[in-house]
């Protein structure tokens, strides 16, 4: 997710308006201190323009890349 925004230069702070949620409760989400609902999943895709596809295969190449 940090990626993805980071390739749209965008923060935490821009998902906390689609998700209708405060910048501390994005960015709890952000750092894996609560995990995102499949509602939430569902407006940052909207929002970002990709797929849940697209955002699976960005996270999973993050961790291939990181290990």
């Amino acid at each position: 997710m940090k990626a993805e925004l980071a390739r749209r230069d965008l923060s935490g702070h821009d998902l906390a308006e689609p998700l209708r949620l405060g910048r501390n409760a994005v960015y709890a989400r952000l750092r894996g201190e609560r995990p995102f609902d499949m509602h939430e999943l569902a407006l940052i895709v909207e929002f970002l323009g990709i797929s849940l596809d697209d955002l699976f295969a960005s996270a999973d190449l993050g961790k291939r890349v990181a290990a």
